[in-house]
């Protein structure tokens, strides 16, 4: 079965935000890298969507998972419900942690 992979409007805007950072460094590489880290990390939430912990602190439904992406402070934060993936939020690790979740009612 395939999952199906949604993202809140803002997550991708923090995903775009984030990338267009990067890409101003080392003339896109950086930018490069990153987005490989996010795409990497979907592929292998796609065919494992259980395999990130749960997030820390938040003990109720829908369960909330978070998996880091590499070498960049970002966690790719997101719920598995239905037939998919529901991505809320490209989370900066320097942000105050949960500032997404009013997007679980979205």
């Amino acid at each position: 079965m395939t999952l199906d992979w949604r993202e809140h409007p803002d997550a991708r805007d923090e995903f775009l935000d984030a990338h267009e950072r990067y890409s101003a460094i080392d003339h896109g590489k950086l930018g490069d890298e990153f987005a490989d880290a996010a795409e990497a990390a979907a592929e292998l939430i796609l065919q494992w969507p259980d395999a990130a912990s749960p997030f820390r602190g938040r003990q109720r439904e829908p369960i909330v998972r978070s998996w880091h992406l590499g070498k960049f402070p970002y966690n790719l934060v997101y719920v598995v419900g239905g037939d998919g993936i529901f991505v809320l939020a490209y989370a900066h690790e320097s942000r105050r942690p949960g500032y997404w979740t009013q997007r679980l009612a979205e």
